[in-house]
């Protein structure tokens, strides 16, 4: 009995270790993705207006950047509780009602992540077997595009550690309270105004 539990909790700490891994991962490709647009973007207003030239694969490697950082930043959008919600309605039930609708959108989000997965998981594998180049990148376009069938299974991932912690009681509804909780266990606080930290 002893063993199991020190087994359980050991499977436990690994498994947060490798969750708050992903978390920063998350955070730091969002960081990197957006800093390499902005100078990409930047170097190509420069070279132009003021050298006459340019860099040719600059617009589609801001397009490229630009589509990972929509991908990755839906998964961080439910991580933190960040995406728009109207709970007008939801608000004004009882919070076991409210878990139940929680969990029937979290159920339709779910779907919708895995049609797109399969979808853009059906493209990718075509692009292989095409063989295509990207337009101006020298790389096999597939690869430039490989990050929609992870945007959308890192989604899901999301969507499920969310279902988790309403089901735990951690959280009552998708949004609000949702928010709060999942930037505490991203290590980030929000302070509002004149208030404390949460």
């Amino acid at each position: 009995m002893s063993s199991d539990l020190t087994k359980l909790s050991s499977l436990t700490k690994r498994t947060t270790q490798l969750i708050t891994m992903l978390n920063h991962l998350e955070e730091g490709l969002m960081a990197l993705l957006l800093a390499v647009m902005c100078l990409l973007t930047f170097a190509q207003v420069v070279l132009r207006y003021g050298f006459n030239t340019g860099i040719i694969w600059s617009l589609e490697a801001t397009t490229y950047s630009f589509a990972w950082l929509v991908l990755i930043g839906m998964s961080y959008g439910v991580r933190t509780g960040s995406h728009i919600a109207v709970n007008l309605l939801v608000d004004r039930v009882s919070s076991r009602t409210r878990r139940a609708i929680s969990l029937a959108g979290i159920g339709v989000c779910l779907l919708y992540s895995g049609f797109l997965f399969y979808g853009s998981a059906v493209f990718v594998g075509r692009l292989f077997l095409l063989g295509h180049l990207a337009r101006d990148i020298p790389a096999p376009r597939w690869l430039l595009t490989l990050l929609l069938p992870l945007g959308f299974l890192l989604l899901a991932f999301r969507f499920l550690q969310l279902a988790a912690n309403l089901v735990s009681g951690a959280q009552s509804q998708i949004s609000g309270s949702a928010g709060s909780s999942a930037r505490s266990d991203s290590g980030v606080t929000s302070t509002p105004p004149g208030g404390k930290a949460t």
